[in-house]
């Protein structure tokens, strides 16, 4: 009887003290042009130090530990760059999304 109770409380802490790991990834382009951008800050909102930047080709990948196995599915990431207009998308995990920035006009 010991010994159930002794894999059953291991089996029951090891599966909860698994970190949930979640990834997604996309392009970012101009709305317009439909060319990458560069350099885009990419963000988590829950986590502050958590940021990545776009690539030359406007490629980005986000990865995060966080949570338990069946923790939550979602990320709420702020995309944001000089003259252009920020976003904010919600991905589930393994996601791919094309995200278009929209320039901002300059005032003559």
């Amino acid at each position: 009887m010991y010994f159930k109770f002794l894999i059953l409380s291991a089996s029951f802490f090891l599966f909860v003290s698994c970190d949930g790991f979640q990834a997604i990834d996309g392009m970012i382009v101009d709305s317009e042009s439909h060319k990458p951008i560069t350099n885009v800050q990419i963000r988590e909102i829950k986590e502050v130090d958590a940021l990545v930047f776009s690539d030359e080709q406007g490629y980005f990948e986000f990865h995060e530990i966080k949570g338990f196995a069946f923790g939550d599915k979602e990320m709420t990431i702020v995309f944001s760059k000089e003259n252009y207009t920020s976003d904010t998308i919600t991905f589930i995990n393994n996601e791919s999304k094309l995200i278009k920035l929209e320039k901002i006009e300059e005032k003559q």
